[in-house]
């Protein structure tokens, strides 16, 4: 009751913004216009962040993108097979780990070619290519990144992952229209932040009617995020050489423990199946799984609205050119390497 009480203006706020978008979908659905919700979500959030003041609704922004979108992205596992899970992350691995390096390469060329600190490049690296805005926060506390340079990085990224929600399902289509799997393995591996991806999968699903790019697409990004067990200790490691930092406590705060809900839920998923599409509950379980994946949807609906509410159009356009364009060349190249990986895979 307390918590609602001191968030009423969020709620209210994020839940009329989630109820408009939704509105508008069934409105242009029904004159044949396809725009997905999420997509209205977020350019809704996107406009009502930068006319009003958003301060008194933070609050309940930070806890959509913090807690609703890892609980919606957790009970899509739900979604998915034991069997789908391991196919479509036997084929993402090897992308995500190119993805990684290649970026890593160019980016630490580009930041000696501009003289960009190298503090810089390692969070736009682990922005681009591991899980966005979290793998900024998460590295720049490890690494010692001051706040200028964490901002550039946040910007940078969220700059790209916009962009990249409101084009990349449309690229994914024209490519991959024939193997949904790839195009969401795509949308999962070059769109930078889990909500971003979520947004695009979900805008997918809805325009071409393919739930299997969703789970795709979540899948491969969950994967990403998990390198962060990696990643962030080689960094820790490679900067701090001589100094004593508890990389462990700081890593523990950002670890994404919904990728563990999500794998636990496509064993409930596998094991439901097993037990009960064959029985006189089956009824009973199917319809369990279409209400859990509603919340599952309504969760991710407010997170894109948080995202919205909470990307600063001026301070995006306010980066610096060369920061900016090393951000370009990484999301660039990143977005490149997986077309061209998947055709590949795919011919």
């Amino acid at each position: 009751m307390y918590f609602i009480k001191k968030n009423i203006i969020g709620i209210i706020t994020i839940t009329s913004l989630v109820a408009l978008s939704i509105l508008i979908n069934q409105y242009l659905s029904s004159k044949n216009i396809l725009i997905s919700s999420a997509f209205i979500c977020i350019f809704l959030g996107l406009i009502a962040g930068n006319i009003f003041s958003s301060k008194k609704i933070q609050p309940f922004v930070s806890f959509c993108l913090k807690k609703l979108l890892r609980i919606g992205i957790a009970l899509l596992g739900l979604s998915l097979s034991l069997s789908e899970l391991f196919n479509y992350g036997s084929t993402a691995v090897l992308l995500i780990v190119i993805n990684i390096i290649i970026a890593f390469l160019i980016i630490k060329y580009l930041c000696n070619l501009f003289k960009i600190p190298n503090v810089l490049g390692y969070l736009i690296t682990m922005g681009t290519c591991i899980c966005g805005v979290t793998a900024v926060i998460a590295t720049s506390s490890i690494i010692k990144a001051d706040k200028d340079q964490t901002s550039y990085a946040v910007g940078i990224v969220t700059l790209f992952g916009i962009i990249a929600v409101f084009f990349y399902p449309y690229l994914a289509n024209f490519y991959f229209y024939l193997s949904p799997d790839l195009a969401g393995i795509f949308l999962g591996s070059a769109i930078h932040d889990t909500a971003q991806v979520s947004a695009a999968g979900i805008i997918y699903s809805e325009m071409y009617n393919s739930e299997e790019t969703l789970n795709s697409a979540i899948t491969t990004k969950l994967l990403r995020n998990s390198f962060l067990i990696l990643l962030i200790p080689l960094i820790a490691y490679l900067y701090n050489k001589e100094k004593k930092i508890d990389v462990k406590n700081s890593f523990k705060d950002f670890f994404p423990f919904f990728v563990l809900g999500f794998i636990m839920l496509c064993f409930a998923r596998t094991l439901g199946d097993f037990l009960f599409l064959d029985s006189d509950l089956s009824n009973l379980w199917s319809n369990l799984l279409m209400f859990l994946k509603e919340i599952s949807i309504y969760c991710i609906l407010f997170s894109m609205v948080a995202l919205g509410l909470q990307s600063n159009i001026k301070s995006m356009f306010s980066l610096g050119i060369k920061p900016f364009i090393v951000g370009f060349s990484a999301s660039f190249i990143v977005g490149l390497l997986s077309i061209i990986y998947l055709l590949i895979l795919n011919v």
